[in-house]
């Protein structure tokens, strides 16, 4: 299909799982069900399975710097989206391409963890990627990075909702608090968006059992897509809410048994 003029671009920064399940080419699949075209750079390639993640493998500064050159020199970007860091020379990257680029919206999912518990933030990386968080437009944590960023435990469906709020105060930024792991009665899926002192709640997509590979990737790739689009963001993640359940509508089962999304 020809791209209209007026599809908004944006970059997706994280890592590259040789699956396709998540990290920038779920972000770069779900962007285009959203409605964007997406410029990927890698910030470092992952050795994982839909199941599993074994370690991840840095990428040069120097070719980090010239690729995001690259996709900011080829497409007038409308949004940023940060998953995966991984390195401190990914970070510094980054975050240098961030502070030259002020203008454009910073959609940061802080991927601090992989699904099976493999760190994914060398401790090298941290002073760059706090500057990173207090950069952010949007921060898109779920339960267990609410919980690192607040260094705090959260223990009820109210403690979340102060959790997000708590963060936007403190960072500035809007924060949707991703309900995928929330464990409480009737609010799994619900995410808490937290806006100048502001709450409101996006109910949960129809999802199938299991656990599918790459929805926060994929929520957030989205998110990024409908603001470069010109949506605020409570619109703009309900849409990006709906291109999600597209994805999951049309997911399959990985070789391991794990659900992968699809258009």
């Amino acid at each position: 299909m020809k791209m209209k003029s007026s599809t908004p671009a944006i970059l997706v920064f994280g890592g590259l799982d040789p699956t396709g399940g998540a990290g920038i080419l779920m972000d770069s699949r779900a962007a285009c069900v959203a409605g964007a075209h997406a410029c990927a750079v890698a910030s470092c390639l992952t050795i994982q399975t839909t199941k599993t993640f074994s370690q991840f493998i840095p990428i040069s500064r120097k070719a980090l710097d010239d690729s995001l050159a690259c996709a900011n020199r080829s497409f007038r970007l409308g949004a940023i989206k940060v998953g995966m860091v991984g390195t401190r020379a990914a970070a510094e990257a980054i975050f240098s391409f961030v502070s030259a680029n002020r203008k454009i919206p910073l959609i940061v999912d802080p991927v601090l963890r992989s699904s099976s518990g493999f760190l994914l933030l060398a401790k090298s990386a941290l002073p760059a990627y706090r500057n990173l968080i207090r950069a952010a437009s949007v921060l898109t944590p779920n339960l267990i990075e609410a919980e690192k960023l607040l260094d705090r435990k959260i223990s009820s469906f109210s403690e979340a909702v102060d959790a997000a709020n708590t963060l936007s105060e403190t960072t500035g930024a809007n924060v949707v608090l991703k309900g995928g792991h929330f464990p409480w009665k009737g609010r799994k899926g619900v995410d808490i968006i937290a806006s100048d002192g502001n709450i409101t709640l996006i109910p949960p997509v129809k999802t199938r059992s299991g656990d599918p590979h790459g929805t926060g990737c994929a929520l957030a790739a989205a998110l990024a897509a409908r603001i470069a689009a010109g949506d605020a963001v409570v619109p703009a993640l309900t849409a990006a809410k709906s291109a999600l359940t597209e994805l999951v509508e049309g997911g399959f089962p990985s070789a391991e048994g794990r659900q992968t999304l699809f258009p």
